[in-house]
């Protein structure tokens, strides 16, 4: 394997879409993808455009926001690495229903619809093994969803914390992806919510100063969330 196509194939892998895919498949359609760097604020895809490509987050985090026909525009998610965007709309030949933004650096793995639709044709066991994976996905996506539902705003800003915090014990320090209003826009809760949320959170080792985040100790913070979820 080529070193241009190294860091495209560990992007498939990352992907729950491609996961199951053997190594001889991805560099396959590694082949027929590309890796794109985009700075904070560039758009990757205009809202309405044909959609000839759908796209995995390799590194850093995407914003998707629609604009209504009044003007106004909603943020609708955010998407971070090993989460695929715009795969479904891209698969059937649409037209991408929102903007998707670049919330930080990023880069993109580019995976060319027409291109995969041919692999795809050539050898089903592909599209077998997207399906499985897309299935398990989904499943996960509705657990969220219910999480969701019965999380607190502190509770939700707990788990966005923990899922930044990249380890699963120990303490860890990191910096905010990006602004607290994009934060509090994907988490449902108002940003008034999130700042009274980070001060709560202090009494449990979490320490929001700016954009700088220390948890004193993730296993604990973890185990607190799970014991009020239960």
């Amino acid at each position: 394997m080529t070193d241009q196509l190294a860091p495209i194939v560990t992007a498939l892998r990352s992907a729950a879409l491609f996961s199951s895919l053997p190594e001889e498949t991805l560099q396959r359609i590694a082949l027929q993808s590309r890796l794109e760097a985009k700075p904070a604020g560039a758009a990757i895809f205009a809202q309405g455009a044909p959609a000839r490509a759908f796209f995995i987050v390799a590194e850093g985090w995407v914003k998707l926001v629609r604009t209504r026909p009044d003007g106004r525009q909603a943020l609708l998610t955010t998407f971070a690495r090993g989460e695929t965007f715009a795969e479904a709309v891209a698969m059937v030949g649409g037209q991408y229903p929102a903007t998707a933004i670049a919330a930080t650096e990023v880069s993109l793995a580019r995976i060319e619809a027409e291109a995969l639709r041919k692999e795809i044709c050539a050898k089903p066991e592909i599209g077998f093994a997207m399906i499985a994976a897309t299935a398990q996905h989904l499943h996960h996506m509705v657990r969220q969803i219910e999480q969701l539902k019965l999380q607190s705003g502190d509770e939700r800003v707990a788990d966005f914390l923990l899922g930044l915090a990249d380890a699963d014990s120990g303490a860890a320090d990191f910096m905010l992806p990006f602004d607290k209003r994009v934060i509090a826009n994907t988490l449902g809760i108002a940003q008034e919510t999130l700042s009274r949320a980070f001060a709560r959170l202090r009494p449990f080792g979490v320490d929001v100063d700016g954009a700088r985040v220390h948890i004193k100790d993730i296993a604990g913070l973890r185990a607190r969330l799970e014991r009020r979820t239960a």
